[in-house]
């Protein structure tokens, strides 16, 4: 995406937004903050050279924030790490220097402090020239410590005119209320916008022209999107004379602590934002339950977010809705009008609020907030009021509210983690008008609840719709890793001596060891052949001609309806088929680990940028790169699985769970051998000395990508084929042309296959393996 065009300084932050919201882009922003200078300049310049609009983000660390800074230098001389950029410890000139390289003028920079009391941070800004901050007088103080509101009050008050006399003929000082943002979870929406709006007043009452109202997603999309849309029509009402954006925020609360969960709830946010007309988002990263995330991990959501808003549908059309019906305006604007009714000056007004009890925030424990409030999640997901307190509005049912018990409150703040973790086909639908404007009964009418289930959705089908697909910079920058992963993959086989072959595409039999998924029959000249699940079959009768062959051969197979959500199945798909004439398993695993170690390295060494645009961190690759490959047998395997709790059988193949478990837990790549001899097909060869045992293997990735590859000895005895076909219930009678090569001596040999797709999901660290074909053909679901 193209930034704007440059000019001899960083272009003022209000304007920035304002044009990328002309261009009908949503600017991206991640939460980032480190102590070293040199790794905050390297994380904002990777976050500038990201290929989308976005903005830069130095946090500070908690010592700064509460001003405490002969922690901030006891920390910085003992080499304790800190948890953010400790502005008011460092000289000015160091901050001008780390951020010399990064001052570009289609990328501003905004510092994040959290702090009640910021006059030094202010300063510290204004020397290192830095125009853009964000906070507020209660949304700073209140969550934040034990400060006197009034003290917050009063501490705001003179930062935000300390900061309007910066304002030049090229200088426009940007403050972000974090209003609507307060506690991060468990506060309806309605109050969270008030805030976010007298916030804003705030400033404004007190120099500040350039301003971004903040909102935090919460528990329902509709709902969000009426508070998102409220905040707006406020802001248009009550701020002329500003320039104002809203800004919203990926949940605060507990975060999903599985990749696919915390990946579809930050997508979840940024086609909210695109919904309900947000300029900016802040995202968070898949790693925001465990640690603070790394630079890639950061780079990675902003795509992710980018991506996602780029292919958000618009919304379809209605009738025109006057916001004003909306409850959360409503709740909204009664607030405002009673806490602006209060005293002509804002601050005093806040204080007078609060000492009343006419803004309180439920499960905040400071002095200053009355406390008598409290909501909960009604059965639909929206945060409803149980008590209001003193304050003007209305519970959401008549009579006593609802008890909260200590396990009802720890349940209402797991709601999203558990919502994203445990369903995972969890999508983030447009709302219907009903949910957005549920005070016309005409659409109520048209709404209609349908549970969740597994498989296919129609919102898949316009997931991967080809032409948003094909021109996302995700899709190309995947598919141009790809393309070296093929050319590196036949460089490496060719010089190792195997000859590439081109794979059938039909045959009047296909490989039937394919994990509960159908066939699909062919009607040839009234014969009925098979598209190929897999071509293993003729890679052995291949041996005939070369001792060493190799396909990249496409695949047809129609997975179960509910491999739509494992994020690991495709119904068309290729794989790198590999085989090899009289050898054994540990030789057919040397290749697959030295083929593997080789495609990882040429991409790391020959594809950097599209590598970082991805999020990808190289680092990652070291121990495949080096060949340091795991090994464990399958009766290993199934142990440490039901050791974990998982409910696998040790007689069957690990399930789909358990391979994104063990691979989660490894450190590199790892095989896994010895297969049960009833899990797999005929044509795995039984080990002659452990009956019961398949001289098998499978590779698994690390850090939850599960399979990559499956291989092994294969059977080559015609008596012992027969056998085998009929303990795996197959008819020998289907296999004829097979078994009369067979007969005639099919050669011994071993060989393995790699799914292309998914060891591209691997490399290149995308959400799902769809992501890694050019056309995807997800199961149950019919796209171009």
């Amino acid at each position: 995406m193209p930034r704007p065009d440059a000019s001899a300084r960083p272009a003022a932050f209000g304007r920035y937004i304002a044009e990328a919201q002309a261009d009908g882009v949503l600017v991206v922003q991640p939460r980032m903050g480190f102590a070293d200078p040199a790794a905050m300049r390297a994380g904002l310049l990777a976050v500038r050279d990201v290929p989308t609009r976005s903005v830069g983000t130095i946090t500070v660390d908690s010592y700064t924030r509460v001003g405490d800074e002969a922690a901030v230098l006891g920390a910085l001389r003992s080499g304790v790490p800190l948890n953010g950029y400790p502005i008011t410890s460092y000289s000015s000139l160091t901050t001008q220097e780390m951020l010399a390289a990064v001052r570009d003028p289609g990328f501003p920079v905004q510092v994040r402090h959290g702090s009640a009391r910021p006059q030094r941070i202010f300063a510290a800004l204004a020397l290192a020239g830095i125009d853009s901050t964000e906070g507020g007088p209660v949304s700073y103080c209140l969550p934040y410590g034990r400060t006197p509101l009034a003290d917050s009050v009063r501490s705001w008050r003179e930062s935000c005119e300390f900061f309007a006399r910066r304002r030049g003929p090229e200088l426009e000082p940007h403050l972000e209320t974090f209003g609507g943002c307060v506690l991060g979870q468990l506060c309806p929406p309605g109050l969270l916008v008030a805030l976010s709006v007298l916030e804003a007043l705030f400033f404004r009452q007190h120099g500040i022209r350039s301003i971004s109202l903040s909102y935090a997603q919460q528990t329902h999309a509709g709902q969000d999107e009426q508070a998102v849309r409220a905040l707006r029509k406020l802001a248009s009402e009550l701020l002329d004379g500003c320039e104002w954006h809203v800004v919203l925020y990926t949940y605060m609360g507990l975060f999903p602590q599985t990749r696919h969960g915390a990946t579809r709830l930050l997508r979840g946010s940024a086609e909210l934002a695109v919904r309900s007309g947000a300029a900016r988002l802040v995202v968070k990263t898949e790693a925001e339950a465990h640690r603070l995330p790394t630079v890639a991990e950061n780079v990675r959501a902003l795509l992710t977010a980018a991506d996602a808003a780029r292919t958000a549908c618009a919304p379809r059309p209605e009738p025109v809705h006057d916001d004003t019906d909306s409850p959360v305006y409503q709740e909204a604007r009664m607030l405002v009008t009673t806490v602006l009714g209060l005293a002509d000056d804002i601050g005093e007004a806040l204080l007078k609020a609060f000492a009343k009890g006419l803004l309180d925030f439920p499960f905040c424990l400071h002095a200053d907030n009355a406390g008598r409030s409290r909501s909960y999640i009604d059965p639909q997901g929206r945060l409803m009021w149980s008590e209001v307190g003193a304050m003007p509005i209305a519970p959401a049912h008549a009579g006593p509210a609802p008890r909260l018990t200590a396990t009802g409150l720890y349940d209402a703040l797991a709601h999203v983690q558990r919502r994203y973790d445990h369903e995972p086909s969890v999508r983030t639908p447009a709302p219907s008008p009903a949910e957005r404007y549920p005070n016309d009964t005409q659409e109520k009418k048209m709404t209609v609840v349908q549970p969740a289930r597994p498989g296919p959705r129609p919102e898949d089908a316009d997931a991967v719709r080809l032409d948003r697909h094909l021109t996302s910079p995700v899709t190309q920058a995947v598919l141009r890793v790809q393309n070296r992963m093929l050319s590196a993959a036949r460089a490496f086989l060719s010089q190792h001596g195997f000859i590439e072959l081109l794979p059938p595409l039909i045959g009047p039999v296909t490989d039937p060891g394919i994990r509960g998924s159908k066939q699909v029959d062919v009607d040839f000249y009234g014969h009925k052949y098979k598209l190929m699940t897999s071509a293993i079959l003729y890679k052995q009768a291949s041996l005939l001609a070369f001792d060493r062959v190799f396909y990249i051969a496409p695949n047809v197979r129609l997975e179960p309806l509910e491999t739509t959500v494992t994020h690991r199945h495709l119904a068309e798909f290729h794989q790198i088929d590999v085989e090899i004439r009289d050898a054994g398993r540990d030789d057919a695993m040397r290749v697959a680990q030295q083929l593997v170690a080789y495609v990882v390295g040429e991409v790391v060494r020959d594809m950097p940028a599209d590598l970082a645009a991805l999020g990808r961190d190289p680092d990652r690759f070291q121990k495949v790169i080096e060949g340091r490959f795991g090994r464990i047998t399958h009766r290993e395997a199934t142990d440490e699985l039901i050791a974990l709790g998982h409910s696998q059988d040790p007689a069957a193949e690990i399930d789909w769970r358990g391979e994104e478990i063990l691979s989660a837990r490894a450190d590199s790549a790892c095989f896994i051998v010895d297969y049960p001899k009833g899990s797999r097909g005929f044509y795995d060869r039984e080990h002659p000395d452990r009956p019961g045992l398949l001289d098998n293997f499978d590779l698994i990735a690390p850090e939850g990508f599960g399979e990559l590859a499956s291989g092994g000895r294969r059977e080559s005895d015609y008596a012992t084929l027969i056998t085998r076909m009929r303990e795996t219930g197959e008819n020998p009678s289907k296999y004829g042309w097979y078994l009369d090569i067979a007969r005639a001596g099919l050669p011994p040999s071993a060989g393995f296959g790699i799914g292309l797709e998914r060891f591209t999901r691997y490399v290149t660290g995308v959400d799902a393996v769809w992501q890694a074909a050019a056309y995807p053909r997800l199961p149950g679901v019919v796209s171009a």
